[in-house]
């Protein structure tokens, strides 16, 4: 059976109240440079970092109406050690009285990408619990959110590992030619043709999530053949093309991947 892929496009921890508090419900103080609005600003250059970990960890996003969530997405290179070192995704109806949610239990690969899904539910409090813990902690990048489900796929020749290099290309004036700041990049681009009014629908939440803005950045994955391979994306800007063929709609997503 053919597998559409999912995307998620919007974070909502950008728009909550973060704090933070050891395990017990002490508060903990906030690093005055790696702070805990870089956790969830979706950039990767920025992290948060907190010294304070023996009693374990809790940082809680109160958010002033109830979010439907689905997903959560810990991406790489953070910082979370120890042979038992956990991470959960709690949620509260009332900011007490949590329940677990989903358990990435350790040891945790810094090198990988955790999507994580869970049983969509609609809550004003949630909570990243770090316990197991033998250093100080940072995460780059931490996703909550509602994930699209493409239920089609697009129409005609398509790549889902195309890869494009980029880089500065430098001429010689004997012949020679070589690229400067070279690297290689995962590049989507995908072509949809007669849409209905449910799939154009899909198409519709990822350009109001992300597309229309440009936003840095969105997810998309093939969650059961390629749980592994979540691609960090940028759409750099792309122009809307869903324009009307007749009766039906047609269109492309492009982006590119985010390093």
């Amino acid at each position: 059976m053919a597998e559409y892929p999912h995307i998620l496009a919007r974070n909502y921890l950008e728009q909550a109240t973060v704090s933070l508090s050891d395990d017990s419900g002490n508060p903990l103080a906030e690093d005055p440079v790696y702070r805990l609005a870089y956790m969830a600003d979706r950039s990767r250059l920025s992290k948060w970092y907190e010294n304070d970990y023996a009693s374990g960890i809790r940082v809680t996003f109160a958010f002033p109406e109830s979010v439907a969530a689905d997903t959560w997405v810990l991406d790489r290179n953070f910082n979370i050690t120890g042979p038992s070192a956990a991470v959960q995704l709690q949620s509260s109806a009332d900011g007490n009285s949590y329940a677990t949610v989903d358990t990435i239990p350790g040891p945790l690969d810094s090198d990988s990408i955790y999507w994580r899904t869970f049983p969509a539910q609609t809550k004003a409090y949630w909570r990243i619990r770090l316990t197991g813990l033998t250093r100080p902690v940072s995460i780059f990048n931490l996703w909550l959110g509602k994930r699209i489900e493409l239920g089609f796929g697009p129409y005609g020749d398509f790549d889902p590992y195309e890869e494009e290099i980029v880089g500065e290309p430098v001429h010689g004036a004997s012949g020679g030619f070589q690229w400067t700041q070279r690297f290689r990049r995962r590049v989507l681009r995908a072509a949809f043709q007669n849409l209905t009014d449910s799939q154009y629908s899909s198409l519709e939440d990822w350009w109001t999530q992300a597309g229309r803005e440009g936003k840095n950045w969105w997810w998309l994955t093939y969650p059961s053949s390629e749980a592994a391979d979540p691609l960090y994306l940028n759409c750099e800007g792309t122009a809307r093309r869903f324009a009307f063929s007749q009766t039906v709609r047609y269109g492309t997503i492009e982006a590119w991947e985010v390093k």
